[in-house]
């Protein structure tokens, strides 16, 4: 029984790889192309009735239905529609089963179960799969309209879908732990620690951080930064178990943090000094803030999704503040990476969770970075409008 579980598990595992390959190979936009496209559907394969593994990708792979924060799959109301329509379909489809299924950021995981009826079609799996995208593409153009979903186009869908029939218990329970994981395996198989890099004084990571979060689109002109949330750290010291992690592996950071003892002692903190701001800094109005930062002197931990830039393209403040011990630069990839969607995503995830006090710029409603504040919200936050 376990080398049947392993083999079932292994083909899961290749399903993964091969999903994407098709999906994106019936992604065109040239009319011209269209008839050319390849036939993801088995002309040995009986639709008609049977269980089927399916994947649903969005449009252009974007993350349209929510974020994945830690290990759960945080969905946002579009996203919350398309788990709702999955939960009732056999109520609107007599004779469809939903085993199991789970909705990522930018796709979802299903296992359909259809029972042999007179009624069905010959092909009954895309018939029912055709139906639910279509409901979600009428339900994701009316959000789009009040503003309460990404506009990614005239539906949230990329073209066609990816099936796999189970024809086995074994292949059954391997596809039931696969969806089960995905969540899990969404950032624990992409990234490593965000602070796997780093270039700067590592002890600020210590400190009582201030993090500061804007959507990607705001015009920095619309820049009022609000107060979040701050969360109740006294009496304890805001010290990153990344840090010690990153110290094992790094011993010149030791040598960093003897250099700048200032930096180290949270509680001993002078009263004049404000505490280190950390932030991606990427959008437009996250880099306004962080050019603020930059002219008075302020500390800050940068948080770099494609890596950490090579010296000679950083700008001489940016490398001043860190070899004087006010600045850090830390990414979970090497230098020349590039910028990635999810690691961005990842990036995110850790200013909230890692900041004692979060400020925020104007986050669009519907997209990734709502959904992780929505996420990460401690029960008690603040809503003042001031300075971070």
């Amino acid at each position: 029984m376990k080398d049947k579980e392993k083999i079932a598990d292994t083909e899961v595992r290749h399903l993964d790889s091969a999903t994407a390959r098709h999906l994106d190979s019936a992604e065109s936009d040239n009319e011209s192309e269209e008839k050319h496209r390849p036939m993801l559907r088995n002309a040995n394969i009986d639709y008609s009735h049977g269980t089927f593994f399916v994947t649903i990708q969005a449009a252009f792979n974007k993350t349209i239905f929510g974020a994945i924060v830690g290990e759960k799959s945080i969905l946002n109301e579009l996203g919350e529609a398309v788990a709702e329509s999955l939960r009732s379909l056999g109520e609107r489809y007599p004779g469809t089963e939903v085993v199991e299924f789970v909705v990522m950021p930018n796709h979802v995981h299903a296992i359909l179960r259809l029972a042999r009826r007179r009624e069905n079609r010959k092909h009954q799996l895309g018939y029912v799969v055709g139906r639910f995208k279509g409901w979600i593409a009428k339900v994701y153009r009316d959000m789009v309209v009040q503003g309460q979903a990404v506009d990614v186009g005239t539906t949230p869908w990329q073209r066609d879908y990816w099936d796999k029939l189970v024809t086995t218990e074994e292949q059954l329970a391997a596809y039931r732990r696969y969806i089960r994981n995905n969540p899990a395996k969404w950032t624990r198989d992409r990234f490593g620690a965000v602070t796997s890099y780093s270039f700067g004084n590592v002890a600020l990571l210590n400190a009582r951080l201030v993090g500061f979060v804007a959507s990607q689109g705001a015009y920095k002109s619309d820049l009022k930064p609000r107060l979040l949330w701050v969360r109740d750290m006294a009496g304890t010291e805001a010290r990153h178990p990344e840090f010690d992690a990153a110290a094992a592996h790094h011993p010149e950071l030791g040598a960093v943090a003897a250099r700048h003892p200032s930096h180290v002692e949270v509680a001993g903190l002078r009263a004049r000094e404000k505490a280190p701001l950390i932030s991606t800094f990427t959008s437009a109005q996250e880099r306004t803030v962080f050019a603020k930062a930059l002219s008075s002197g302020r500390r800050f931990v940068k948080i770099c999704p494609g890596g950490i830039p090579a010296e000679s393209e950083l700008e001489p403040v940016i490398i001043s503040a860190c070899n004087e011990g006010r600045g850090l630069l830390i990414s979970p990839v090497p230098t020349g990476t590039g910028i990635n969607k999810q690691r961005s995503v990842w990036c995110n995830e850790y200013v909230l969770k890692n900041a004692a006090e979060v400020w925020a710029g104007e986050i669009t409603p519907g997209h990734t970075l709502d959904s992780l504040v929505k996420a990460l919200r401690p029960r008690k936050s603040g809503s003042n409008t001031s300075q971070p």
